[in-house]
């Protein structure tokens, strides 16, 4: 065995969540080795929903607006129940006091990840395809990995420091580490087709939920105005009167015509071409643990989701950058103690483990009373979808409230490991708020991917010089009374993280000190 690993990081699955993970560690200087079981990139649109923290983050790299290139943003959702049009919720700009991206896009999920290999290829980084993992053993330094090359059936080893899991819902990694994956599956079968059609009201450039009394749904998500959409809705057979209706085989062998009269049915369009159709059923489970040892678990590896909301593919974007700033500082800050490098990885599966669940018992949830038979779900989808959501849409507060949790910018680390005790609005832990006055915004400094101060005011006289020696970027911005409204204090010291969430406030006197004491407890400096 070798005494140095051949990669830093072996990452296995070559989807969103790994070409990510790939990009961002590259960016900080740390060698990878990415490897699919696919022999192509994948060629089906799948995951279509973006959300406007990860357009957010992608600004880190300058890849923000050529994933914006590639997609569409939504202007409206719209409501139906039984054939009538109940609502229409613009939401072209429904989170403009808190995002530079205040909208919900929709992007094809393999043209998403062209873009990511695109860019992993352009700073000279290759997918290795045909290539599974068998299995792999963690000595404590090291890994050593086991990897099956289906081109010509052979098998070689590759050592690395780290091995991160992004290989889906049946992850290898997971089932070498022994990670229960704890939930359930749905009984309702789920369709889901590319389309293009023809229909004056339901292809015009929105999206569009149409619901029934009997507890199915159809959901349309436009890729742009001229008929090129997403349609997703529950089958209808495989109800109780089919013996076979939760066989594998049974979902399998149903095709788009068997489904065509169901959706038409409810959906009065005109078909002109189906890209591609499939059925599956949709799962809510979460792994009882992200790390164990030199193994990390990202993306459907370590959660699944219903597909309300579309979060599934955005919260795994999110552990990738979570985990890639944390294996980057243990792998090239040498002089960090061995416990201190053990407890910031320790913060990835407490910090990103905790965010799954939350978002798993939302969608869980949401799914579950939206398809409820009761009185509960009906009440859901023929009074309060229809008529509450739009009028909470009409108040500010809660409009903030639901464009913040949809889109995800509401994460926040807040008792983390790494999060400053404090108190206020705006706490350690949080994504810091977005402001922007004039033609500026704060968020143009966090094209860095490094630590950061922030001051709105004035800054100390002896910050600059800490800021230097501590190896992170100051920023200063003019104190305006914008900055007040948005929850941030005057002359208050922001550290910010790599992945751009607040480490700690400092305010007062001797604050280089408390900096200093910040970095140290973690073993940072």
């Amino acid at each position: 065995m070798s005494m140095k690993p051949q990669t830093d990081v072996l990452i296995i699955g070559a989807g969103p969540t790994g070409l990510v993970l790939a990009l961002w560690l590259h960016h900080q200087g740390v060698k990878v080795h990415i490897v699919d079981q696919a022999n192509a990139p994948a060629n089906k649109s799948r995951a279509i929903v973006v959300h406007a923290r990860i357009v957010e983050l992608y600004r880190q790299l300058g890849i923000s607006e050529d994933l914006l290139a590639l997609g569409y943003k939504l202007p409206a959702t719209n409501v139906w129940v039984d054939g009538q049009h109940k609502a229409n919720i613009p939401i072209a700009s429904s989170g403009r006091e808190l995002t530079p991206y205040p909208f919900m896009f929709s992007v094809p999920q393999d043209e998403h990840e062209k873009m990511l290999e695109k860019r992993l290829l352009g700073v000279g980084v290759q997918v290795q395809r045909g290539t599974k993992l068998q299995g792999f053993v963690d000595h404590g330094s090291n890994i050593t990995a086991t990897l099956f090359h289906e081109g010509d059936e052979t098998s070689t080893t590759h050592e690395a420091s780290f091995i991160v899991g992004c290989d889906g819902a049946h992850s290898a990694v997971r089932h070498t580490i022994g990670a229960k994956y704890e939930g359930d599956t749905y009984k309702p079968l789920f369709y889901i087709a590319d389309i293009e059609g023809e229909a004056e009201k339901l292809f015009n450039g929105e999206a569009h939920l149409i619901l029934t009394n009997r507890s199915y749904f159809n959901l349309i998500v436009p890729y742009n105005t001229s008929g090129h959409a997403r349609l997703v809705g529950i089958t209808t057979l495989n109800n109780d009167m089919n013996p076979n209706a939760d066989s594998p085989d049974h979902d399998n062998k149903i095709t788009f015509e068997d489904v065509r009269p169901q959706i038409l049915d409810t959906v009065p369009i005109k078909l002109n071409k189906v890209n591609w159709f499939s059925t599956y059923r949709s799962h809510h489970r979460i792994a009882d643990k992200f790390r164990s040892g030199r193994a990390f678990l990202v993306g459907d590896a370590a959660h699944i989701h219903s597909p309300v909301g579309g979060q599934g593919m955005n919260t795994g974007i999110m552990d990738s950058i979570n985990l890639a700033w944390k294996l980057a500082t243990v792998l090239k800050q040498t002089q960090m103690s061995d416990e201190a490098k053990h407890q910031l990885l320790e913060s990835y599966e407490s910090e990103r483990r905790a965010f799954a669940l939350k978002i798993l018992q939302t969608t869980d949830t949401g799914f579950t009373t939206l398809t409820s038979q009761g009185v509960l779900g009906y009440i859901l989808r023929n009074w309060l979808i229809p008529l509450g959501f739009p009028l909470a849409m009409k108040f500010e507060f809660a409009r903030k409230r639901i464009f913040q949790g949809v889109s995800q910018l509401i994460c926040s680390y807040r008792g983390s490991s790494l999060s400053q005790p404090d108190a206020g609005v705006v706490q350690s832990g949080d994504r810091l708020p977005w402001v922007r006055i004039g033609e500026e915004d704060n968020f143009s400094t966090l094209c860095d991917l490094c630590w950061q101060v922030h001051v709105y005011g004035e800054p100390g006289p002896q910050l600059g010089q800490w800021a230097q020696k501590a190896g992170a970027k100051l920023f200063t911005f003019p104190w305006n009374d914008q900055y007040a409204e948005a929850g941030l204090i005057q002359n208050a010291v922001y550290l910010l993280r790599p992945d751009q969430y607040i480490a700690g406030i400092f305010e007062g006197l001797s604050v280089e000190s408390r900096l200093d004491e910040y970095l140290l407890a973690r073993g940072l400096c």
